[in-house]
């Protein structure tokens, strides 16, 4: 009988490549009448940079401007809003009904996006009325974000990581457009702090803690071998990767404030504060960073659904008694696990921080250590991903 090789890898890799060709192409497509020009002598700030590792170009002139932004923030508000409801809501929600409501739920945020983005475009000198040009700016912008989400999606059922690789392509975007502004005087630091986070990084990724499980359906030479894994770094560099969008809404709110209430000198000094140029300003971003770490673990893993799953099935974990018991010790277990994960995260990050502040290094390098967590944290996943392939491809099938 004729043994049949399957070539998933190779067909999933060339299916990315075709949708990263298609977003290199949008992320480059100018919006109708824009003027690049005086984008180009705009001076970025870290804050700039790392937001623009989730949009879809540094100075957001483009059709793709707000990159995978909305799809992950629908995305993300979606996961919270099915975690709240539990298990049982989850079930009678059908994945179908789930991707129409954050097909909704992401265009509401894109459209929302793309209006305070058009808000500060420049068009050049044509016949028709600037609110107009903006107004066509929202539609090509909100049209990009609903393509990377149906990208994004195709990735999943038929390419690699997902929206991942778009993510990627404008870290590494970034890495090299920050190198070329600075000499090699400048950057080492920020490099060796880099390649310091990265291994750190690296080695939390794929350190385990395992909790042994007793599974009742499970009774030979493999009943040792089962358990319940949770990484040192238990989501991974999310945190890191949201803590500059989370950081952006208390200096909205500022600004929102200061709408009603002109030249009050204490929203000024609040606002002056609210950067990563300042102590103050540095804190906060940090206090987000450990917050996001905590409450993104507790809603993803879910340790109460975790220890009812156990149940159900009439699995235990091994030394622990089923129900409340197990859930207190899942509880404990991820609790200790992001408090060290969170305080390592804001370390890395801190000292970065410190050393802007003291004026070792250049204000704009302040979060650029934080592209190497990022980058280290998408290559780690991608990277089992393109694994599991190549091992499913090695089988010879008969059928």
């Amino acid at each position: 009988m004729k043994k049949n090789k399957t070539h998933e890898l190779r067909q999933r890799l060339l299916f990315t490549l075709l949708i990263l060709a298609i977003y290199m192409v949008g992320r480059s497509l100018l919006l109708y009448k824009v003027d690049p020009a005086p984008y180009q002598l705009e001076e970025l700030n870290s804050q700039n940079i790392m937001t623009s590792m989730l949009s879809g170009d540094r100075y957001q002139y483009t059709v793709f401007a707000l990159g995978v932004m909305p799809y992950i923030t629908a995305s993300l508000l979606m996961w919270i809003f099915m975690a709240v409801r539990g298990s049982e809501f989850r079930l009678r929600f059908s994945p179908q009904r789930l991707e129409r409501v954050t097909l909704v739920l992401m265009t509401v945020i894109a459209v929302i996006w793309a209006v305070m983005q058009a808000d500060g475009l420049v068009f050049k000198e044509s016949g028709l009325d600037d609110q107009i040009l903006r107004l066509i700016a929202v539609l090509e912008m909100t049209a990009g974000a609903v393509i990377i989400y149906k990208m994004a999606n195709a990735g999943k059922e038929w390419g690699i990581g997902g929206q991942t690789p778009i993510i990627l392509i404008n870290v590494l975007d970034n890495l090299v457009s920050t190198i070329q502004r600075f000499t090699w005087a400048e950057l080492r630091k920020s490099v060796l702090l880099c390649l310091i986070m990265a291994a750190v990084i690296l080695a939390m990724e794929n350190i385990l803690i395992r909790i042994p499980v007793q599974r009742v359906s499970i009774h030979n030479i493999y009943a040792d071998k089962s358990y319940i894994a949770l990484k040192l770094i238990p989501i991974g560099v999310m945190p890191v990767m949201f803590a500059v969008s989370f950081f952006m809404i208390p200096q909205l709110i500022v600004r929102l404030i200061m709408m009603f209430y002109e030249d009050n000198s204490a929203l000024e000094a609040i606002y002056g504060e609210l950067n990563l140029t300042t102590a103050a300003g540095a804190s906060i971003y940090l206090g987000i960073i450990f917050a996001l770490n905590l409450i993104f673990s507790f809603i993803m893993l879910a340790p109460d659904e975790m220890a009812e799953q156990l149940q159900k099935s009439g699995d235990s974990i091994v030394g622990v008694y089923a129900g409340r018991k197990t859930k207190r010790y899942l509880r404990r277990k991820l609790l200790l696990l992001t408090l060290f994960s969170g305080c390592v995260l804001c370390l890395m990050m801190g000292i970065s921080l410190g050393l802007s502040l003291e004026g070792e290094i250049s204000p704009e390098l302040a979060l650029f250590p934080a592209t190497a967590m990022i980058l280290t944290g998408i290559l780690c996943p991608l990277y089992r991903e393109i694994k599991a392939y190549r091992k499913f491809d090695s089988l010879s099938f008969f059928i």
